[in-house]
């Protein structure tokens, strides 16, 4: 009987260290693959078109009165948000490339009124609190569409625009 006791013991030992051996050895299984592309964060010289080098924190702080420090780039698509820190409210400046009358229209937040004579066509919407005011204007020249989101009034940010058509080439 002691025989056969340490006999199975043995078995059961030498069963473990075959299975601590697999494991060892074995190859783990690879993660799934994602697809999922994030916005990109790019650094293009100035001159180039609608991106966020033309559009950089001095010069946008300059034409909205503000005083903003760096900036971010994102592109997605036909869209390039270029987003700036500084005090208070936040500050954005986008360029839809391929812009049409169609797709202003589905750009303008709700409430917008037009601005007459701005451009091929423009926009300008109001929203907040007179402490968290944050106007948008938007203006399209041919084919690309230019929007401030700020707490500067619509005519600095119009101003913005003009200045902003005038730095990327069409």
């Amino acid at each position: 009987m002691a025989g056969r006791a340490r006999c199975t013991g043995v078995r059961l030992t030498l069963l473990a260290a075959v299975f601590l051996l697999a494991a060892c050895t074995s190859t783990p299984e690879a993660a799934p693959e994602t697809t999922q592309q994030a916005p990109t964060t790019v650094d293009q010289p100035a001159g180039t078109g609608p991106n966020c080098a033309n559009a950089n924190s001095s010069v946008v702080g300059k034409a909205l009165g503000l005083r903003l420090q760096g900036q971010r780039e994102t592109v997605d698509k036909a869209v390039t948000t270029c987003t700036y820190v500084g005090s208070g409210m936040p500050v954005e400046v986008r360029f839809t490339t391929n812009a049409t009358p169609a797709t202003v229209a589905g750009a303008k937040p709700e409430g917008a009124k037009p601005i007459e004579g701005f451009e091929d066509e423009a926009y300008e919407a109001t929203a907040g609190g007179s402490e968290t005011t944050q106007h948008t204007v938007g203006a399209r020249r041919g084919r690309t569409l230019v929007e401030v989101r700020s707490p500067a009034g619509v005519e600095p940010s119009k101003k913005l625009i003009t200045d902003l058509f005038s730095r990327i080439q069409q």
